[in-house]
């Protein structure tokens, strides 16, 4: 655990793990297939500005996450893989960073080799590496900033500095200003811990702010000097209902939401959690303290004040859990820690490879899995290596257990989603039907959901309905023209209606989720010869 040389060689395996079978299932609804098909409408309208979610301008997220991910299928074509696969990259750069955070706070190898590999391990880094969201990206930002503001206090170098105020800039574009709060929170920790005093390069943090305010503004400032109802948009919609009145996009969530899953998520190493803060009190320890404090305990309270949660938002907060996990590991006996490695930690694992057993024998319902020899050789490997880490009753082996799960669960698992598409939410065999029947030239019309995830897997504008989904009321203000409505219609306007009812006698396909067609619509259907169901959606064609 000792020796760095293994890090490059660490690194490319989880590069090549993270790359196989990247591509191997559609995008998923409903964050990744937005991102998908915005990225797919900015790469193939050239506009990069202009962000457009199935023909309609769509400002709901700042431009970074929507350009990384274009570039990717810019590079290697409009796919899943290449969706994903800056995500794998960012996962990587995470990792690197980690551990230099780590060693440079704590000037030790075993707590920065622990702290990578834990958090190469944690479900909610492997579920944003896995889903694109912007939160990886942000996440990558985030820690890239903290490791320059550690370089700049250990070097007190202006170079270090501008970089930290830069990738801010950069965070603020990914996610807008909450990009800045975790970097914010942890000045003054990564000052106590380095023991700097006084303060030095004023005039550099002064045109360093300006920096950051001009690169993660400037989309912003730009919309706003085009259109005063930017401004209403961002500090009204954007900022203050996100924050106070989330109920309005449906993603408001009780204060304790973050209580049950932040830990639920960071299993089984949370464990740890408690005794660490246990320790690190008892001790004493103002290191561990402030980094619980700063970097877990007061962003985690923010988030679970604001009304709006989702449970990658709190992805930034893991690095400083995961970190407070290893420094428990290597500052305690084996004879201490045992009870969590064989009866805790490594139960779990236990549990987890039996039940990906289960799934390969066929024992879970509604779950399908082809046979693959490769599914068989990665659930022995991952059972050799929990066997192999309890017979040699080290504390090394109680973090090495945590590579299971990027090793061994997540190929596993891509297999698995390949298999079952639809219940994981991808329209990808939808597209595949259609196409492969050649129905890819007729009008695409969704009932009464949006699909963005169909649009990006055909490559082409579908028709959306609206009846009464809260995620088809678009906000249309910002529209240059009246061009939008010929994709969203209003079914519940006597026009649009009209206008329907010719698109379904045209040459065209028509999918609905089972159930969902009212009886006064059924005639809308009932010129379709055809129907092909797909679980829990139905296409007439």
């Amino acid at each position: 655990m000792k020796n760095t040389k293994i890090l490059p060689w660490f690194l490319l395996l989880f590069l090549l793990i993270l790359f196989w079978h990247l591509g191997n299932w559609g995008v998923t609804e409903t964050s990744e297939a937005r991102y998908a098909e915005i990225s797919r409408e900015i790469l193939t309208s050239g506009n990069w500005f202009m962000p457009k979610l199935l023909g309609i301008f769509h400002f709901d997220k700042p431009l970074m996450t929507y350009w990384i991910t274009a570039i990717g299928m810019k590079i290697f074509g409009i796919n899943p893989f290449g969706a994903r696969f800056f995500l794998s990259i960012a996962y990587l750069i995470q990792l690197l960073l980690v551990y230099k955070i780590a060693r440079q706070l704590f000037n030790n190898t075993s707590i920065a080799s622990y702290t990578a590999i834990l958090y190469a391990g944690t479900l909610l880094v492997l579920m944003a590496t896995l889903n694109l969201t912007t939160d990886a990206f942000l996440n990558t930002f985030e820690l890239l900033a903290v490791y320059a503001l550690i370089h700049y206090y250990r070097s007190r170098k202006p170079g270090s500095l501008y970089l930290f105020f830069l990738v801010l800039g950069l965070a603020i574009q990914t996610k807008g200003p909450v990009g800045i709060l975790l970097p914010a929170l942890m000045i003054y920790p990564v000052r106590k811990i380095l023991q700097v005093e006084g303060r030095k390069n004023n005039w550099h943090v002064f045109l360093g702010i300006i920096l950051m305010l001009a690169i993660g503004g400037s989309w912003f400032f730009y919309l706003m000097i085009k259109s005063h109802k930017f401004y209403h948009f961002f500090i009204g919609q954007q900022l203050f209902d996100r924050m106070f009145k989330a109920s309005e996009l449906k993603r408001s969530k009780p204060f304790w939401y973050y209580l049950v899953l932040f830990p639920a998520v960071l299993l089984p190493y949370f464990i740890l959690i408690p005794e660490a803060i246990s320790k690190a009190l008892k001790q004493r320890h103002r290191d561990i303290i402030l980094i619980l404090l700063f970097g877990v305990a007061i962003p985690f309270i923010f988030f679970s004040i604001s009304s709006s949660k989702l449970i990658l938002y709190v992805l930034p907060l893991v690095p400083y859990a995961v970190l407070t996990e290893a420094w428990f590991i290597e500052k305690s006996e084996w004879n201490h820690i045992k009870k969590y490695y064989y009866y805790i930690i490594g139960g779990f694992y236990l549990l987890l490879l039996l039940g990906l057993l289960m799934a390969l024998l066929g024992y879970i319902s509604d779950f399908s899995v082809s046979f693959s020899i490769l599914n068989w050789i990665l659930l022995l490997a991952g059972l050799g290596i929990l066997v192999f880490s309890f017979i040699k009753k080290k504390k090394a082996y109680l973090v090495l257990m945590a590579l299971l799960m990027p090793l061994c669960v997540v190929p596993i698992s891509k297999n698995i989603m390949a298999d079952n598409e639809i219940i994981i939410n991808s329209t990808a065999p939808i597209a595949d039907f259609i196409q492969k029947n050649n129905l890819a030239n007729r009008k695409i019309i969704v009932w009464n959901t949006l699909l963005p995830s169909l649009s990006f897997e055909l490559q082409e504008n579908i028709y959306s309905v609206y009846y009464t989904s809260f995620y088809l009321k678009r906000n249309t203000v910002f529209q240059e023209n009246e061009n939008w409505k010929k994709w969203l219609i209003n079914v519940n306007m006597a026009d649009q209606e009209k206008y329907l009812q010719q698109l379904v006698v045209s040459p065209s396909v028509f999918i609905v989720k089972k159930g969902h067609l009212p009886q006064k619509y059924q005639n809308l259907i009932q010129d379709y010869p055809h129907k092909k169901d797909f679980g829990r959606w139905v296409v007439y064609y």
